[in-house]
Formats: C-alpha cells, structure tokens, sequence
C-alpha cells in the first residue's frame, strides 16, 4: 500500500522527518519498504499483514501514528446535505444470503453530471498508484484509500426495477465483469443482482452492464460486508486480484459501511454536485457478534516482563480504538469490529508492546526451575556419534519414508503405510535404513564423489501383530578407497576387512555380551560370503557386508557398496563398558600356528566359542583359508594363529605346547576338526609340533 505524507497530516499531527516517521510505524509493525518523494510529494510504501485490513488506508495509519505519538486523532469530516426525497423510495435491497452478507448499505444520488474529478482528487489517486477515471468512479477508490471501506456505484437507471437482490448465483448465469471477461457463475458464487440478473461479482469487481458512463445521471452507491472465505474463493476461482478483494478477504469493517456509503455523499458537492437522497438503505439482517476481552494487570506483568502504569495502558488501547473499560484485576474490551484479529488477551497484549515499544522491554531470562531431564542414552548416543566422526563418516539426515517396493524389498517387519503420501517413491514409513542409505550414496556417487563415507543416526518404524514399534538405527554406508593414490604406492580400494574394522571401533565401548560375526541369517541385500551379522547372546546387534551387485546395479550404481545398521536400542540398553586398566606386559607374547582341516560351514566363531576361555590367551586369529587341490569336498584348510602372553614373565616351551595341545584337543572334540596332516592332506603344515 501506498500512503501520502500530506494525506495522513489532515487526520494526526506530524512533527517527525520522514526517516523517523517510517522508522517509528515499521518498529510498530507496520513496515515502510521505501520512502519516496513525488513532485514535492513524500509518498511511504507500506507491507501491511494480511492479519490488519484495518491498516490499508490512510485513516488507518493515521492511527497508528497517533498511538505511537500519543497524539490526537481526527477522523474524516462527513457534512452532507440531502434532499426531503426518501432513499428507500427510490431504490431497495434484499439480502438473500446474510451468512454470506450480513449487511448491505445503499446510498442514492441523483442528477449526476458525469465529469472529470478535481485535480486534487486526481492528484492523490495518482500518488497511491490508482489510475482517475470520472468523478464518481473517482470518489469510490478516494473513500476506499481514505478509511479502507469498498464501494462500488451502479447506474440505478440500469438496474431492472431498482433493486438489489445479494444471493449466490444460479447454475449457468453469465456476467460480464468491468475487464471485459465474461464470468459463468454457480451456487459457489456470492453476486449482486438486480430484480433479475447478476450485476456484479460481490466484493471483487461490478458488471459492464450498470457500469457508469459518460450518459449516468442516478446513482445507487453500495457499500457493504461479505464473509472473507466466499470472497477468496471466487477470487482464487476466477484468478481476480482487486483492491476491493483483497480487503474484503482479509476482513473488512461491518461498521464502516455506512460512514463510507455517507462520506462520498459528502464528498460530492466537490467532485461536481447532485442530489444526495434523504437516508441511508441499511439492510442488517445478521449483526456478527464480537467477544468482550478481559485483561488483567498481572497477565501484562507476567508476558512482557514488566510492569506497566495503568494511566499508559489505557491511553494506548484508548489511541487504538479499544475502549477500555475499568474492571477488577484489570480491564474489559468489546473487540471492534474493525480488528478481527483481536479475540483474546494475548492479542491485546501484543497490542500493547508493540505501541510501548519493543526497544523499551529490558532484556531478560525467563526464571528456569529444575534442569530438565537428559534424553534417554545421551551420553550413549554421544559416544558413537564421536566415534563415527572420527573414523571420517560425514553424517547425513534422510526421510523417513520409503516406498512400499523398498519395504519389501529391504525390510523384515511390516510396513506402516501412510494415509496421504507425498508421492509414490514415499507411501510408506521406512522399515529398513538401507534404501535411504543407498540414496544418499547414489547422489554423491552420480556428482564424481570418489570416496563417500557416510553415517545416519535415524529410526526405523514397523507394525508387528497390530503393534507400533519405533526403534533407533546406525547406518553406515562406504563407496571408494580405503587408502588414495600416492606417489610411494597405489591406492586401495575399501574392502570388508576394512569396513568390520569400523563396525567393531563402533561396538567396542558397550559392555555387550560376547559379540560374534556369524556369515549366516543376514538380510538377501548383502553378498554371500562377504557378509556377516554380528550376534549377542544369539540376538542381531547388527548387519554389515558388501552390498548385493544386483541390488547395486538397479541403483545405477557400478563400485562396490558397504552398508552397516547397528541396532542402537540393543546398544543402548547394554550400556558403556566402565574403564578398566591394566598394566602393560613385559614379556613378549608366544605364538603357535595350527594348519587345520575344518568341516564346510564351522564358523571362525564356532571355532573362537570351541577353544573358550583359555589361561593367557592373548589372541585366536585366522590367517589363511585354502579350498581346493589336495583338500577334500566338503572340507577346507585353515590356518590358525593363536598367541599366549604373560604380564611379567615369559612362558616356557612346555606351558605353550600344553596350550596347543588343549587348542587341538578343543577342536576336534567339539567340532571334529583334526590337524591337516593327520587328515590325509599333502603339504600340510605341522603346527605347533
């Protein structure tokens, strides 16, 4: 909106520069955009919210600005002289509708002379950006720039029997509207009749047909109040974006039509003369009703953080137009009609801090009682969001949708299906992390990322025998090289030893049962035999391996793929293991190596769980698997290494040869697995001999 700066000082005194005008209204949430100067002329564009219709017009800010000063207002003189001739004798209005327009003023005027309006009213209209077109079209947008109110002026020789008939149009009624457009109208249409055909869209825009010309001598001025929701819907319908739409969809003043329908009568003698008919037509069917507010003094105190004079309270809701009424404990307010975004305390409130100033409000903290409650495992969550950053992931935030072939595809537990889906690739919450891990590895992978490490703390979300579960999840997900290029060595690419070593820096710090990597029970999205889960207590701590080629190919996606989900709430639970030290040993450790025939399908872990608990066992690892010549179907070769340490002095041979000998006899009594020599093989090693 546009506002002129001589305008506003017929309604207010102002003293101030400009510059500090505009600063003072923008401090009190009207903000001025730009201050510009026109031929002599200070012309302020103003942003005024869509919640303060009540600001669109000079009067308005003149209020403002009489509030923000404490000075004086004066509001738009209305002196008319009209005829004995009654109104209602020559025209009559029938709200049809009233939910839809519960009030209609007319005013009539006749013996026009249609002419152009006086420079000074061309002048202003110009300034506010509105284009002069004759002197009563002029006088409808001066009132509208002057104290908000829509009007519009119908050729009353044009309307079939003088009437006007507010209802909702008929299936298939047509109107050509002032654009030119012709508009084909239904029920959904609120329209302003005569006694037979619509002549105007109401509160948007009148009709061709009782448009005033150049031959227009009487004339029937409506000024009226439509409910906002019809307005904007036939706007938003017909694509309409007028001035008078766009105050009466934000919530005009019931109240202001009559003072508007009589200050352009008023205005008449000096736009060219005519006859003003004695009274007003004011059909009131429906009178909406406002709340009364209370206000209390400790409700100020207790949300703007200070106490404030009464005698200053009052004066500001008094420079508002809220009339304050004395009360126990405070005030009472009618909410005016003018302020439909005025229904409660707290919107009186704010009222009040903003003519008080913001600026002026000491800045403090609210009072803090108890310290809140930690989230549940924070210190937990903590510990292996510090151990991911630092093996190098880069933590990324997915949605928690997928789609139902990713659920299927991806997920064990039933997925929960959502009611209005963004789209078909999001029509289900995520049962499994993979499918968002994988996205976020495709769409670095496609922008020429040649490594990506990448981590995210999220939850997964399934419906099992009619129960809800929500649980957190881990996923890792590594594409590229472990080791880059150099000018010493080549580059090596990430590989699955690599990718366990980060899984078992994650798992470490929990004080878990026995943790055990077992290449069996794992999700059909991981490679066989580059895969395991990772068991305690029998129970899935987590999943990690290389991921399917397929599953990869589908995704457009040519490198290898490294996915892990570590089951966090397992984790959790368990808790972090207490710190524990020991003193470093002095001797060296002592190592024997076994060459073994194991059975198909014996696990390293089975073998670990089959030597047990061990005196000074320091490590069990395996070092090589052999398949093939010279070792049976059914069967391979294993070469195991196992270490023994003491801290402060070294064992002898015989000790080490008694341990081996428990390791051999452990073996192939609990698994059947026999030393490589002693099953028939070639080239076997004789470990430990």
């Amino acid at each position: 909106m546009r506002a002129v700066l001589s305008w506003l000082r017929e309604y207010v005194e102002i003293r101030e520069s400009p510059k500090d005008l505009a600063h003072a209204l923008t401090m009190a949430g009207i903000a001025v955009d730009a201050v510009e100067q026109h031929d002599g002329e200070t012309v302020f564009d103003l942003d005024i919210t869509s919640n303060r219709p009540d600001a669109m017009n000079h009067f308005g800010i003149a209020r403002e600005i009489a509030a923000i000063y404490g000075r004086k207002l004066r509001a738009p003189k209305i002196e008319l002289t009209e005829s004995a001739a009654p109104a209602d004798a020559a025209a009559s209005v029938e709200i049809v509708h009233s939910g839809l327009c519960p009030r209609y003023v007319g005013r009539v005027l006749k013996n026009i002379a249609i002419a152009p309006s006086p420079d000074w009213m061309r002048r202003r209209l110009e300034l506010c950006g509105v284009r002069s077109i004759n002197n009563i079209a002029d006088l409808t947008n001066y009132v509208l720039l002057e104290i908000g109110q829509p009007t519009h002026a119908f050729d009353l020789d044009k309307l079939a029997e003088n009437r006007i008939v507010v209802r909702r149009a008929l299936a298939g009624e047509k109107l050509v509207t002032l654009d030119g457009e012709e508009r084909e109208l239904s029920p959904d249409h609120l329209a302003i009749c005569d006694a037979s055909v619509p002549v105007a869209l109401a509160g948007i825009m009148g009709g061709a047909d009782t448009e005033i010309g150049a031959d227009t001598t009487n004339v029937l001025i409506e000024a009226a109040w439509f409910q906002p929701a019809a307005i904007r819907n036939t706007a938003r319908k017909f694509k309409m974006r007028t001035e008078a739409s766009h105050r009466f969809e934000r919530g005009a003043d019931w109240n202001a039509a009559p003072r508007a329908a009589d200050r352009i009568a008023g205005l008449l003698d000096q736009v060219g003369g005519g006859e003003v008919l004695r009274g007003r037509i004011d059909c009131f069917p429906a009178p909406p009703v406002r709340p009364t507010i209370r206000l209390r003094r400790a409700s100020i105190e207790r949300h703007l953080g200070m106490a404030l004079a009464d005698t200053e309270v009052t004066a500001i809701l008094d420079a508002l137009g809220f009339a304050p009424q004395p009360a126990e404990e405070g005030w009472t307010i009618d909410a005016p009609s003018r302020r439909l975004d005025v229904a409660r305390e707290i919107d009186l409130l704010e009222e009040i801090a903003r003519i008080h100033g913001f600026e002026r409000f000491p800045s403090t903290l609210p009072p803090v009682g108890a310290a809140p409650a930690p989230p549940p495992f924070e210190k937990e969550e903590a510990r292996v969001r510090a151990i991911v950053q630092s093996l190098g992931y880069d933590e990324t935030i997915g949605y928690s949708f997928i789609s139902s072939g990713e659920a299927a595809r991806f997920g064990s537990g039933g997925a929960v299906p959502l009611r209005n889906p963004l789209s078909e690739s999001w029509d289900v919450m995520r049962n499994s992390a993979a499918p968002t891990m994988l996205r976020a590895l495709e769409w670095n992978i496609n922008r020429g990322e040649p490594s990506v490490k990448l981590a995210e703390f999220g939850r997964l979300y399934e419906k099992v025998d009619g129960e809800y579960h929500e649980s957190k999840i881990l996923t890792l997900g590594v594409c590229g090289q472990a080791r880059p290029d150099t000018l010493d060595e080549a580059g090596r690419g990430y590989g699955f030893p690599d990718f366990k070593a980060d899984v078992e820096t994650v798992l470490k710090p929990f004080d878990a049962a026995r943790l055990d990597f077992e290449a069996r029970g794992l999700p059909s999205y991981y490679r066989e035999g580059h895969a395991a889960a990772v068991l305690s207590d029998g129970v899935a701590t987590a999943f990690l391996g290389e991921l399917d080629p397929a599953a990869a190919a589908a995704r457009k996606i040519k490198r290898r793929v490294f996915l892990a989900e570590i089951f966090l709430d397992l984790l959790y639970r368990a808790g972090l293991r207490a710190p524990r030290h020991r003193a470093l040993p002095k001797v060296s450790a002592v190592s024997r190596d076994f060459s073994l025939m194991v059975p198909e399908g014996v696990l390293f872990s089975e073998i670990s769980r089959a030597v047990g608990p061990m005196p000074y066992l320091a490590q069990l690892q395996p070092i090589e698997i052999f398949r093939g010549e010279n070792v049976p179907d059914g069967k391979y070769s294993l070469l195991l290494r196992a270490s023994w340490q003491k801290l402060e002095e070294s064992l002898t041979d015989e000790q080490v040869n008694a341990f081996a000998e428990q390791v051999r006899a452990c073996l192939e009594k609990k698994l059947g697995i026999v030393r490589r020599d002693l099953a028939g093989g070639s080239d076997a090693k004789a470990a430990a001999d």
